[in-house]
């Protein structure tokens, strides 16, 4: 399944396809950076996706197409991601075994945590920790259901592409974060191990080793919230292990409904100022918006935090990202953050990569970037 990450792949499309905006870039590992070569991304209209569901499948295509074409994207394979109810990640306990049985006995022992068919599923899995003491080893478990991942390639087919990675969103954003965060250039552009940039291969083994260093965020509980569409992924994680995962059915649109509802406001108009565009509204009113939204987030985190401390394994979270198309509503950072009282951060995936100064156009890569985290 992951025999690709041997191979010399030096490129690879990233393919985010959301509720709301289909995004696609192209990342480039053959020079001393890594750099993105081309970026598109395109509406997606309000009705082709409601609640993850494909309502409009020719029209999810024509979008993904109009993304692809205002990037010019060549014909290479794409990497793209699935979230939503049909996806289930879980740390698991079972006895301890070597990883070839655990392959054999994982699916006996995922009937008894994944709530679908085990015949109608795919899944994987990743040992913790080997030896937790009393004969058992810790793994995280993470299924899908197979109908939802066949049509998510065959979107991608349709639409002219060679789907070769579908991977978790969850995970996606976790890469974009252990991978880029507070990493200094070489580092990043110099990885020594085979996944270092997951599906892409190594730089040539005669590069010089860079120094080690101590990235942003070690040894904390992290809370990534990736504020979408529609859905706002929380996923806590801490060295790279992922604790808890869950979506929130609250995004950007609620947020946008309710400045067309209470500043009355057109669609277009509430939709700049959820991207922190505020000087066509009263600042004020904007904020008591948002908090009084926002606290949909921070209900939603508190089943996460208690099942953390209850589990005993941490006190709280030490710190927030925000990603997606949500990060720059105004005053949501600084709420989360005051609520929680711990920094609150925007993701910028782009901040460790290399691009043309006219590839985004008009648009600010600090305010795309977020945004982009995913597809990354």
């Amino acid at each position: 399944m992951f025999g690709f990450l041997k191979r010399k792949r030096r490129t690879l499309i990233g393919m985010d396809i959301g509720s709301h905006v289909v995004k696609c870039l192209r990342l480039d590992l053959s020079g001393e950076r890594p750099q993105v070569t081309h970026f598109g991304m395109a509406d997606l209209p309000p009705e082709a996706i409601v609640d993850g569901e494909i309502m409009d499948r020719e029209l999810v295509i024509q979008t993904i197409r109009e993304a692809a074409q205002n990037a010019d994207l060549p014909n290479e394979p794409v990497a793209s991601a699935v979230a939503g109810r049909a996806v289930i990640v879980k740390k698991i306990v079972m006895d301890k075994m070597s990883e070839a049985d655990a392959r054999e006995a994982i699916y006996w022992e995922a009937e008894q945590h994944v709530p679908f068919d085990i015949d109608d599923i795919t899944l994987d899995f990743q040992i913790l920790q080997p030896d937790i003491g009393a004969g058992q080893m810790e793994l995280l478990l993470v299924a899908a259901k197979k109908d939802m991942i066949q049509s998510h390639a065959e979107l991608i087919r349709d639409a002219g592409f060679t789907p070769l990675v579908i991977d978790v969103a969850s995970f996606a954003n976790q890469n974009a974060w252990e991978k880029l965060r507070g990493e200094t250039p070489a580092t990043v552009s110099a990885p020594r191990d085979a996944d270092a940039v997951d599906g892409l291969a190594p730089f040539d083994d005669d590069q010089p080793e860079a120094a080690p260093a101590t990235p942003r965020g070690a040894g904390e509980f992290v809370a990534l919230l990736d504020v979408g569409g529609g859905v706002t992924n929380v996923h806590i994680v801490r060295d790279g292990v992922p604790y808890f995962t869950r979506d929130l059915p609250i995004g950007t649109a609620h947020f946008i409904e309710e400045f067309q509802k209470q500043l009355g406001l057109t669609y277009d108009t509430a939709s700049r100022v959820a991207r922190g565009h505020t000087d066509e509204a009263d600042m004020q009113l904007i904020g008591d918006i948002v908090r009084s939204v926002g606290g949909e987030i921070y209900q939603g985190l508190e089943p996460s935090l208690s099942y953390l401390k209850t589990a005993g394994e941490a006190d709280g979270i030490d710190r927030i990202v925000l990603s997606g198309g949500g990060a720059h509503l105004p005053g949501l950072k600084d709420y989360l953050a005051e609520s929680y009282g711990v920094p609150a951060e925007i993701a910028d995936p782009l901040g460790n990569l290399d691009y043309a100064s006219d590839l985004f156009g008009e648009t600010d890569p600090a305010d795309l970037s977020p945004l982009l985290t995913v597809c990354v």
